[in-house]
């Protein structure tokens, strides 16, 4: 889970940071639970930006070593706690916290399995970590397919381009939308062609987020197709398929109008 970066306004002083492991230490879950929010906003990755605060190593220190009561809410009988604690782990990191996400992402409870799985996006070059993200794109209620389409956009093996090319035409549209914001992050020659292959999926339905895609990586190459997908007259698609595709088109000759401008600018030569 994502938040805000910056110094929180309630954890500015000493005072505030031993309020936080006052929270954390009691036996009311309600407190428990706000301490674990704050823990998550205090050391947690920027919703803008996607860094982590440049002073985090300070920030542990600051908080001691609250790591062993993290894990032991983390297999708390309460499923909002272990929620929670899951986010808490993904934003804390290390070892023990690792372990004990894999752990959670094998949940009874599908909210914390979802929290376990966006977490385990703190663990770029863990194997295991992108193993269960794998797993997770692919199965599961559609929270932890999004959850997972979202964290796979931190992993660079060579298996995370397909599965997000699959879940870009997931039954839900969340997990779609969230596949392809991850995509876009990635250099695109990699998984350009296949992407243009999906332009004759056979469930047309789903192609929202793989043409709003090809608007942000596709080349000149992709208009007359997407033209003749969008046309108004093109009665074989539904309607909001041809949208995307209108929308598509205007993207990439938008980008093309930009590019020409820039070459013809002093700056470009």
């Amino acid at each position: 889970m994502r938040y805000l970066a910056g110094r929180p306004a309630d954890l500015k002083d000493a005072m505030s940071l031993a309020s936080l492991k006052r929270e954390l230490a009691s036996t009311d879950p309600d407190a428990c639970a706000s301490g674990l929010r704050r823990l998550t906003r205090y050391c947690g990755t920027d919703s803008v930006t996607e860094q982590r605060p440049a002073d985090i190593a300070q920030r542990r220190a600051e908080l001691g070593d609250i790591e062993p009561r993290l894990l032991d809410l983390a297999q708390s009988p309460d499923e909002v706690l272990r929620e929670l604690a899951a986010d808490a782990l993904g934003a804390w990191l290390g070892d023990a916290a690792l372990e004990t996400l894999l752990t959670l992402a094998a949940d009874p409870v599908e909210r914390v399995r979802a929290s376990a799985i966006g977490a385990l996006e703190g663990w770029p070059h863990e194997v295991r970590a992108l193993h269960a993200l794998l797993d997770a794109v692919h199965a599961g209620r559609w929270t932890i397919r999004m959850r997972a389409a979202r964290a796979l956009r931190h992993f660079q093996d060579d298996e995370v381009d397909g599965a997000l090319l699959e879940a870009l035409v997931d039954p839900d549209s969340y997990v779609r939308l969230s596949a392809a914001d991850s995509l876009r992050r990635r250099a695109s020659a990699p998984y350009l062609e296949r992407l243009r292959a999906l332009r004759d999926y056979p469930a047309p339905h789903l192609l929202d987020a793989a043409l709003d895609l090809l608007g942000a990586v596709g080349t000149a190459e992709d208009l007359p197709l997407l033209d003749k997908t969008g046309s108004w007259l093109n009665l074989s698609q539904p309607g909001h398929v041809r949208s995307w595709a209108r929308k598509a088109a205007r993207h990439i000759r938008q980008r093309q109008k930009a590019q020409a401008r820039a070459s013809r600018s002093p700056a470009g030569g």
